[in-house]
């Protein structure tokens, strides 16, 4: 019988923007989040897998948990040993 460990670790980002008074309120389409989606968010994301990657012993993949894959980034990370460990 195998032994299993487990824990979790957490990133969360708040996402917010403040703008002046003139503000019209959302009718641009909260550009400013969709900016974040199609530039940061990739590179966050790729950011995260090849540091996960680079540690040889750990194996990643995506693992949504009922979440919306836009708004949340879930990871299954296993850690491989190798026969000394």
């Amino acid at each position: 019988m195998t032994h299993r460990e487990e824990k979790t670790f957490t990133i969360t980002l708040h996402l917010s923007a403040e703008f002046s008074e003139e503000y019209v309120g959302e009718e641009d389409g909260f550009v400013w989040h969709e900016r974040f989606q199609e530039q940061v968010r990739p590179t966050l994301v790729g950011a995260v897998s090849e540091a996960l990657r680079a540690q040889g012993h750990f194996r990643v993949v995506a693992a949504p948990r009922g979440r919306d894959p836009e708004l949340a980034l879930d990871l299954d990370l296993s850690f491989e040993p190798t026969p000394d460990q």
